[in-house]
């Protein structure tokens, strides 16, 4: 039977249509590349949009509450600006829309007090700096800054974090032409190192990647490292291929100017590892690819880093990695040696996959609450694990997820200690005979709170959002925070205390000039801490939490690392989400004087503004044509905080006085947190529909509003205002010429 064409009705907005047909609103034939997109030679931009999106937008459109914004997201480096203006357009029309209704007839997805709270419909695809498609998940940091976006713009409108042109791209440092290392077998002879060189180069290794790369032991290396240095390295030697790698990620994280040193081992490490271990998985191999992950992942490289891993990982499942009862059956060094690989690949691929958004490609079998060889790292793991399949993958958090996951923080914390010391890790704050940072430490507590701010970043987002637009419109002085039920409120605190505490951890980096310059596991959560931070103070809990002294330190902590490109790219974000905070402060305190100059100039009149012509309804034009902002203001103090006058015993006086208490408490409300349900507020409305039309009903003439608040004002009785006489011990201050100071 011939396959139906799509009916000419929908005007390319069937499920077929191609996202070029679909933005433009024309006819599409349904093929790949269809025949308008050839006529009009952009072939290569013609995407398929999955019929089950569709369907699935328009029921999460049917479906969503005001306030809610769910979007998506990326951004990167290195890309063509004549080209961006035309990218934007194009990704805004391949977003991949998924629902995140609940079933909200489950009990297990009943929150405390709150139906359910899902994850953002954020996942996209990017471009990367050559133009391809990448895929970013809801968990990523990208789709989370995507999500702040779309909160900042609906709040304060445009600024440089909205309308950045990079938004829409990943930041990656793109390699041109042919990779190096693919000529590294034509060259002459590999570098060579004296011992005092190499051991350095050891030892920088392990300082920078303490905890995430525990691949070897520092006195195996150390001491294996003079044999090494005084034969000829080979093609098929093993060691060879680890000491390069080794030699590598120490000269590109050392504080000194060693980029070329590291590319070049980085390329004959990686030489040797394809011509050696490219057909049958080993230890060595796993151990190999692990390494060049770590050096990509440095090197702003993560898509590379990742189809690493993904090698490692595999290779790992085919020597029975995964299984703690495989490992069993070697010798004690052997187990060991498989059991910190399988570490190390769970570490990679866990972080990946989380900062990411891209599914796991490991599964834990171990039991990691056993308190034989507890591990802190793989316990770690376990959570994140588990925290990405059970909240974002299904896109909703239920109440039994919740509960699980948080008792497995509360054991963790528990056997924190004993599992530092199972990772080998030291419980020191410094390390080392110049006291440097303990980064190992850094990267286990890091962890620890990303895990909770992943955990809740969910509730964060849906009280910000539905906060943050209407916020501004309102006095600084009534606002309370975006949460308002205890259960919630615990969780959203607890995603910015976290945040918190993971920008005061890190500050001791500042303090030091010798760290590492390249630590991507630190930058991560430095920008995750950012973003959350940032998104807090729009939902005013800066009045709770020191969220601008915060975000300030986490803009110079990304500072501390010039080398890294993505840590470059994250600080211009955090300077931007800076940038718009400040602008939110400036429009609510706007608010506040427009709201107080119009009750002074109702009370005692005003000659700063030239009066109109008579006729032409100047006063009443002025003030009938109020900014919302403005009016939003006028709601005056909560109905209990308002004083209590004595009235003359009448029963017209209590009547007037009643009716002016009802018509008080109508016009501005005994509740003076703003809502959507107040103010009328639909974020994303239409162009024509203004801030002044929302308010009109409920506010159309600013003479009533000051009835309002003379009613309002108590009779005062006659005192007396004393001032302190000048006494001899009064402070005059004498006159300084400046040149004396």
């Amino acid at each position: 039977m011939a396959e139906a064409r799509p009916n000419a009705s929908a005007r390319g907005k069937g499920p077929k249509a191609c996202s070029n047909c679909r933005r433009r609103k024309e006819r599409c034939d349904g093929m790949q590349p269809c025949g308008r997109c050839i006529s009009r030679n952009v072939a290569s931009e013609c995407q398929p949009v999955l019929a089950s999106s569709f369907a699935r937008s328009a029921h999460s459109a049917h479906s969503k509450k005001p306030g809610r914004h769910r979007n998506g997201l990326g951004e990167t480096d290195l890309v063509n600006d004549a080209t961006n203006a035309s990218i934007i357009d194009l990704m805004d029309e391949i977003e991949l829309q998924t629902s995140n209704q609940t079933d909200r007839s489950n009990p297990e997805h009943i929150l405390v007090e709150s139906p359910s709270a899902s994850t953002y419909s954020v996942s996209r695809l990017l471009r990367d700096p050559r133009g391809r498609y990448m895929f970013i998940g809801d968990s990523a940091n990208l789709s989370f800054l995507q999500t702040i976006r779309k909160v900042i713009k609906d709040s304060i409108g445009a600024c440089p974090l909205t309308e950045d042109p990079l938004r829409y791209q990943m930041v990656e440092t793109a390699i041109k032409g042919k990779p190096s290392w693919l000529e590294t077998g034509l060259r002459q002879t590999p570098p060579r190192f004296t011992l005092a060189e190499a051991t350095y180069l050891v030892r920088r290794y392990l300082l920078a990647t303490n905890c995430v790369l525990d691949l070897f032991d520092e006195a195996h290396l150390l001491q294996n490292l003079p044999s090494w240095l005084e034969r000829q390295p080979t093609e098929t030697d093993v060691v060879s291929t680890t000491y390069y790698l080794v030699f590598a990620l120490g000269a590109q994280t050392c504080p000194e100017d060693k980029e070329e040193l590291a590319e070049t081992c980085f390329s004959y490490g990686r030489y040797y590892t394809v011509v050696s271990f490219t057909e049958d998985p080993s230890i060595s191999s796993v151990q190999a690819y692990a390494l060049i992950t770590m050096y990509l992942l440095n090197a702003s490289r993560r898509n590379a880093a990742f189809m690493n891993l993904g090698t490692a990982v595999r290779a790992a499942y085919a020597l029975g990695l995964h299984r703690k009862e495989v490992a069993a059956l070697f010798t004690p060094t052997e187990c060991r040696t498989r059991e910190r690989l399988w570490k190390v690949i769970r570490i990679l691929d866990l972080f990946m996959s989380s900062s990411l958004g891209r599914p796991p490609s490991t599964a834990e079998t171990r039991d990691t609450l056993s308190t034989d060889n507890y591990s802190a790292s793989m316990a770690l793991c376990a959570i994140f694990e588990t925290i990405l399949n059970e909240v974002y993958s299904r896109r909703m958090i239920s109440t039994d997820a919740l509960w699980r996951i948080s008792a497995l923080h509360r054991q963790w914390t528990e056997k924190f200690q004993q599992g530092l010391a199972v990772d080998g890790i030291s419980p020191a704050e410094t390390v080392g005979d110049e006291m440097l940072p303990n980064i190992g430490l850094l990267h286990v507590k890091e962890a620890y709170y990303w895990t909770i701010m992943l955990l809740t970043r969910p509730f964060l987002v849906d009280a910000v959002s539905s906060y943050a637009p209407s916020a501004v419109l309102a006095s600084s002085d009534e606002n309370e925070s975006c949460v308002s039920s205890c259960s919630e409120k615990t969780l959203v605190h607890a995603c910015v205390d976290s945040a918190m505490r993971t920008i005061e951890l890190l500050a001791i980096l500042l303090d030091h000039n010798n760290i590492p310059k390249r630590l991507p596991f630190v930058v991560n959560s430095i920008l995750v801490s950012a973003l959350v931070l940032g998104l807090a103070h729009f939902g005013n809990m800066n009045k709770m939490f020191p969220v601008d002294v915060s975000l300030n330190l986490a803009h110079r902590l990304l500072g501390n690392f010039p080398h890294d490109a993505i840590a470059r790219r994250n600080m211009t974000i955090v300077g931007h989400l800076i940038q718009a905070c400040q602008l939110f402060n400036e429009k609510r305190s706007k608010s506040d004087r427009e709201r107080q100059a119009l009750l002074v100039g109702k009370l005692f009149g005003k000659i700063h503004e030239t009066p109109l012509p008579a006729g032409s309804g100047s006063a009443r034009s002025k003030t009938d044509n109020l900014s919302a902002s403005t009016i939003s203001g006028l709601r005056g103090p909560p109905q209990d905080q308002t004083i209590q006058a004595q009235q003359p015993s009448s029963e017209q006086n209590d009547h007037d006085h009643d009716h002016n208490q009802q018509s008080l408490q109508t016009q501005f409300g005994t509740n003076s947190q703003p809502s959507y349900q107040e103010l009328n507020f639909v974020p994303g409305s239409s162009p024509g529909h203004t801030e002044t039309d929302v308010m009109s009903d409920q506010f159309k003439d600013a003479d009533l509003m000051f009835d309002a608040f003379e009613e309002s004002m108590p009779p005062m009785l006659p005192r007396t205002l004393w001032f302190d006489p000048y006494v001899e011990e009064f402070p005059f201050f004498s006159t300084l010429d400046t040149s004396m100071t």
